[in-house]
Parts: C-alpha cells; sequence; structure tokens
C-alpha cells in the first residue's frame, strides 16, 4: 500500500509540472518534442522491419500472398476474435453481479476475480495441459470413473482460446469494475419508469456507457493474443508469433521472420483503426460518485448465479495454483533440491517496479499530446506507442540489439537497453487505462470550473489529474505484472548473468526440474497477484479519486 501511495505522489509530482508550462507554447513544444522522441524510440521495432526489407520488397509481395501465410493470418484473426469475445462475455456480467448485486461474499468475489492475471500464459497453459489434456487429470478421473478412454483433444484452436481468455479477461474486468462502481443507477430506474424492458435499458442506457471502457480493454486483450507465444506454443496452434519463432530458429537466414513480423504490424494497426471508430463515437459520460452504491437485489437467483461467477477464478487461478503446489510436493517427496530463486526475486521486483515507475512516467507528455487532439501528429504519436505491444518480444528485441549494436553498442546488455524493450512493449498497458479514464471525465467539470473563477493550470490539476489518477495506478500495477512475466526480451537483452523468475522458470522447465518450475511459478504468482489483490479488495481506485 504505501508503495502505491509513493508511486501515485511521484505521478501527480510530474503531472503538477507539466500542468504548469501547458497553456506556454514553449510547454507545448517541449512536450511535443519529448513525445516525438519517445514515438521515434516506440517505432524502432517497424523501423528495424521496414529497413531490413528494404533490399526485397519484391520477394516481400510474393511473400505475403503466399497460401501458407495466408492460413496463419486466418488463424490469427480468429484466435483474436474469439478471445476477446470470450474475455468480454466473462467480464462484463462478472464485474456488474460482483459490485451491483447481492451475490454472496461480492467484495471478495470482486478481488479473487483479477487474480488470472498474474500467470504468466507458458504457466497457465503448461497447468491446464496437466488438468485437460489427453493424459491429464480429467482423463484420469473420467477413465476411472466412467471407463472413457478417449476425450477431445486440448490441443489446437479450442485450447488456445480457453487458456487465453481466462488470462486476458482481467483486462476488461478490472474497468469495467471501475466503471460500475461510478455508475448512476438513477438513470436505470428512471428508463424502467418510463417503460422500457431490460433488454432496452441494457441497450440504451447501459451499454453505451461501458463501451469504451470493453473498447480499451479488448484493445489490449487483442494486442496480448496477437504477440503471445507461450500458450500457443504449448497448445500447438500456428499464429504469426509460432511461425515468427519457428523460421527464426529452424530456417536459413531467418527467411519469412520479417516479413510475418511486418504483417503483424498491419494487424495492428487495423484492430486500432477498429478500436478507434469506436471511441469516437463514444460520448457518454457517468458523474455519480460512487459512495452509495445501489445494489440490484437477485433473490433467489443470487444462490444459482453464485457458483457460476466462481467458475473464471476457480478455472483461471485455483486449479492451475493446485496443479503449481501438487508439483512443489511431489518433488519435495522426490528428494528435489531448489535452486537457488532468491537473487531471481529480487532481480525481477527491482528491474519490474523500477520499469513501471518509469513507463507511467514516461507516458505523461504522450497522453498530454494525444488530449491536445493535435491534427495527424496526437494520432500518429498515439499509434506509434502500440507497435511493440503487437510483436512478440523476441522481435523487439532483436530490433534494440541491431541498433544498440550499430549504433549505441554502450548500452548492448545493460539495464537500459532491457528496460527500453519494456518500455516499447508495454507503454500501452499504461495509456489505455488512462485514455479509458479520461473519456469518462465529463466537460462539463472543466467548464463549471472556470465558471467559479478557476484558472487552466488549477482546473487541469483539479479535475484532469486528479480523475485521472486510478489510470495512471492500475496502469503501473499493470505494467509491474506485464514485466514480472515477460520472457523473450528479458532472454535476449538482460545483461549476462541477470536471471529474473520468468527466465528460472523457462531454464527448470526446459530441464525438467519441475520443484523448480513450481517454486518460481508460485513466488511470481504471489508477486504478481499481491498488487491486483490490494488494488480490487481496497477499492483503491475510488478512495485515491477522492
Amino acid at each position: 500500500m504505501k508503495l502505491i501511495k509513493n508511486t501515485l505522489n511521484l505521478i501527480n509530482y510530474n503531472l503538477n509540472f507539466i500542468s504548469r508550462i501547458q497553456d506556454f507554447k514553449i510547454g507545448l513544444s517541449f512536450l511535443i518534442f519529448l513525445s516525438l522522441i519517445l514515438s521515434f524510440i516506440l517505432s524502432l521495432p517497424l523501423l528495424y522491419l521496414l529497413f531490413k526489407l528494404t533490399f526485397g520488397i519484391n520477394l516481400f509481395i510474393d511473400f505475403i500472398f503466399n497460401f501458407k501465410i495466408f492460413t496463419l493470418a486466418m488463424n490469427t484473426m480468429l484466435l483474436v476474435i474469439l478471445v476477446v469475445f470470450f474475455a468480454i462475455l466473462i467480464s462484463l456480467p462478472l464485474a456488474f453481479l460482483n459490485v451491483r448485486s447481492n451475490i454472496p461474499v461480492a467484495k471478495h468475489l470482486t478481488s479473487i476475480s483479477v487474480l488470472p492475471i498474474a500467470l504468466p500464459s507458458y504457466v497457465m497453459a503448461t497447468t491446464q495441459i496437466e488438468l485437460w489434456g489427453p493424459r491429464g487429470l480429467f482423463y484420469d478421473l473420467l477413465n476411472k470413473i466412467f471407463g472413457i478412454d478417449k476425450i477431445p483433444s486440448f490441443y489446437g484452436l479450442s485450447g488456445s482460446v480457453f487458456v487465453l481468455s481466462l488470462i486476458t479477461y482481467p483486462y476488461i474486468y478490472i474497468g469495467l469494475c471501475a466503471m460500475f462502481r461510478r455508475f448512476d443507477y438513477q438513470m436505470i430506474d428512471a428508463s424502467k419508469t418510463l417503460g422500457s424492458s431490460n433488454l432496452q435499458t441494457f441497450r440504451k442506457i447501459v451499454f453505451p456507457l461501458v463501451k469504451p471502457t470493453i473498447a480499451s480493454g479488448s484493445l489490449l486483450v487483442a494486442l496480448y493474443v496477437l504477440s503471445d507465444f507461450g500458450a500457443i506454443s504449448l497448445l500447438r496452434f500456428n499464429t504469426f508469433t509460432t511461425a515468427i519463432f519457428n523460421r527464426m530458429y529452424s530456417s536459413i537466414g531467418n527467411y519469412g521472420v520479417l516479413e510475418i513480423s511486418t504483417l503483424a504490424i498491419f494487424f495492428c494497426f487495423f484492430i486500432l483503426f477498429l478500436e478507434s471508430r469506436t471511441r469516437n463515437n463514444a460520448r457518454h459520460f457517468s458523474n455519480s460518485s460512487g459512495f452509495k452504491i445501489k445494489k440490484a437485489d437477485l433473490g433467489i437467483w443470487r444462490w444459482i448465479l453464485f457458483p457460476i461467477v466462481l467458475i473464471p477464478p476457480v478455472l483461471g487461478f485455483l486449479l492451475p495454483v493446485s496443479v503449481l503446489i501438487y508439483w512443489l510436493i511431489q518433488g519435495m517427496q522426490n528428494d528435489n533440491s531448489f535452486t537457488n530463486i532468491i537473487s531471481s526475486t529480487i532481480n525481477t521486483i527491482s528491474i519490474s517496479l523500477v520499469t513501471s515507475l518509469i513507463v507511467t512516467i514516461f507516458s505523461i507528455p504522450i497522453i498530454l499530446v494525444i488530449r491536445k487532439k493535435i491534427k495527424f501528429l496526437s494520432s500518429i504519436i498515439e499509434k506509434s506507442c502500440y507497435i511493440g505491444l503487437s510483436l512478440p518480444g523476441i522481435v523487439v528485441g532483436m530490433s534494440l540489439v541491431f541498433f544498440s549494436i550499430n549504433y549505441f553498442d554502450m548500452i548492448y546488455q545493460t539495464y537500459i537497453i532491457l528496460i527500453l524493450a519494456y518500455l516499447i512493449s508495454f507503454l500501452p498497458a499504461v495509456i489505455t487505462p488512462i485514455r479509458s479514464t479520461l473519456t469518462q471525465i465529463d466537460p462539463k467539470l472543466e467548464e463549471a470550473s472556470f465558471t467559479l473563477g478557476k484558472g487552466k493550470i488549477s482546473t487541469f490539476y483539479n479535475i484532469i489529474v486528479k480523475l485521472s489518477t486510478p489510470g495512471f495506478i492500475y496502469g503501473a500495477i499493470l505494467v509491474f505484472i506485464l514485466c514480472l512475466k515477460e520472457l523473450p526480451a528479458t532472454l535476449i537483452l538482460s545483461p549476462v548473468g541477470f536471471r529474473t523468475l520468468a527466465t528460472s522458470i523457462w531454464g527448470s522447465a526446459s530441464e525438467a526440474f519441475f520443484m523448480d518450475t513450481a517454486a518460481a511459478s508460485l513466488i511470481l504468482v504471489i508477486i504478481a497477484g499481491i498488487p491486483s489483490y490490494l488494488f480490487m479488495s481496497n477499492d483503491l481506485s475510488r478512495k485515491i479519486t477522492l
């Protein structure tokens, strides 16, 4: 809690400093200049790909019209669409029931339901395969009780959608919980008084208010799925990411790696276009303070819906953690010994904490320039921020290795280049929730502030900064968790001898040290789960807004 408050104070200090220069031309020019520098850094993976493709544009055109590439594109698109759909399907009713209904122990369920975000995709996939795979625990149970000797395959598209949906639904769920806390229930009462049905009320009142939050969360989900390698590789489903990794390690001269990576960026821009169209049409605000939350009385349905509400956290957190504990106990019974993971834990916490602070602070000038809505410039800067998140960490790592060796060799294999990779990959995790928070701030609040005689600086700080603080905190926590789980970029760019929990898990799993894998995974889940749980259980976003 103290750490989060210190982070808040640091963010507020930087926001206050920048707000004091925003009314001057030199201040705006400085923000634009700083944002352009950051955009250039964030665009390094794209510049790297374009530089490498310059000498073979004809081959590139022939390559992308290959039938196998078309199949990869269809697989990738189908996976993204299905995961986004199921993530929304899980998070929307879950958030509403936990926050705005009298479901039993809703306060605890609100926090527990976010915990699947703490598991890395490769850990989630491994544990789910152990549960539902061809020779998993579920198969053994059915075989012993019913004599069933064959079950549907868990591998492929179905397993990938199942695993990735469980990991990614919290990206939408957290924002929806915050939205429903601020939601003015009197609007629903007014709609019903006017004769609208429940379906009409949802379509006309509820959905327009939650749509910006769903769109922002879906953007993070889509880009996460686009760049994920751990889960889909273990579940044997071919997408752009698996093709990039396979060609990098099996083909001569890395044939096709750059071309497929460029296609992944095209997909990223297409997703950004769809999200921006949704966002541009959303102009709905809720001014409810959230102090007195009216909860829907479900009657007898609260006990019928209660076990359904438990399904996502049970499948996405409780069962995977149980598998890890089982592996840990089995390993201890076999007299295996732990490798030293203390240093890996310290390294992981340190680099993730430092990165989350740096990324959050660096997002401030970009957010301010985007909010200014400078023609073309704001749009270009905003879209450049999302390039890194759409690419596998290995492509980001390759681009930084190329630029550091050729132009900045003094930072090669240092902490600077590792933090730079995290900045490129995870800056959207800060920008998206902040932008979503800003869309919920009613412009009338600024007008009221001016009417009361407040200046632009005071209005900006007291209205924009303070009301968007929950978005900054959520973004910082999200970056912290993503840094904890990042594997490919860490393997490529980390200094010699620098190990994190993610690399320890990878190394132990590769050498079949399952007890060490389970121990490192459990520590990582605990470290990632604590800030997520505290953020939700203490309703911190609402308290800080005050």
